[in-house]
């Protein structure tokens, strides 16, 4: 017995710093992500629920490879994909929930869920045809109060009720919710242009027309470090006006690349 409890103890040592290792790398991750000035969307929901399908379906990665059983997603994974206006975003793909789990208790779900606290949009994926759908909706949401999710996540939490194809006759319950079949690829332009709207207004981006000098890398510049959306050059080959999506971090490095001189 004291042998067992011995190496116990040394396993879950091991255990233990295997996790703070955890956390540093995606501290380290996150600062990095932060640098390169691309939002985050954090997608949670339980497992199974259709979490990485969608995933796969708004970003078109071939990688991702879904899976019909608890626990297919063991770890946090971020994948890129872009919105209406070309706007790249990060999706961050997160361990799944799971019922009679205290989540608050076990370290491994508070490093992986971390990622979700410093998100600039939450998506909350439900698998609408599970029977216990509402008392997942719940358990997910209080998981996210113990977590102290900043105020303005929570509020902007986009609700999505996937798995619409499996029920006959679906009519949304909840407003706002947004109805989508992950894997028939059906409603997720309407939730792509919800994601935008959401980033946008959770980040800051403006929206502005740029009087651009065609003969100069601002263009190209533009649409490297920005979302470009419209050209119009009205007829001129040396000056266009660009609309574009960019943030004020963004838009301090345009003024001083080529305004400033």
């Amino acid at each position: 017995m004291e042998v067992q409890q011995r190496l116990l103890k040394e396993r879950e040592l091991k255990i233990r710093a295997t996790l703070e290792r955890l956390r540093r790398k995606r501290h380290l991750l996150r600062s990095q992500r932060k640098n390169k000035d691309f939002p985050s969307v954090s997608v949670m929901g339980y497992t199974n629920c259709g979490k990485t399908t969608l995933i796969k379906a708004l970003t078109g990665d071939a990688g991702l490879q879904p899976k019909d059983q608890l626990f297919a997603t063991l770890d946090v994974t971020v994948h890129a994909g872009q919105l209406p206006s070309r706007m790249t975003v990060l999706y961050v793909d997160t361990i799944g929930f799971l019922s009679q789990l205290p989540h608050q208790l076990i370290d491994s779900f508070s490093a992986t869920l971390e990622d979700v606290v410093h998100s600039d949009l939450l998506i909350h994926v439900r698998d609408i045809s599970h029977p216990e759908t509402a008392y997942q909706k719940a358990n997910v949401l209080n998981v996210l109060k113990n977590l102290q999710i900043p105020d303005r996540l929570m509020n902007s939490i986009i609700e999505v009720h996937n798995k619409v194809d499996l029920i006959s006759e679906y009519e949304p319950t909840e407003p706002d919710c947004l109805p989508i079949s992950a894997l028939k690829e059906l409603g997720l332009e309407d939730l792509r242009q919800k994601v935008e709207e959401g980033i946008v207004k959770s980040t800051g981006k403006q929206i502005m027309s740029l009087k651009v000098d065609l003969s100069s890398p601002q263009l190209g510049w533009l649409y490297k470090e920005a979302a470009v959306q419209e050209v119009d050059d009205g007829g001129d080959d040396c000056i266009a006006t660009v609309k574009v999506i960019i943030s004020g971090a963004a838009y301090g490095r345009y003024r001083k690349l080529f305004l400033n001189t």
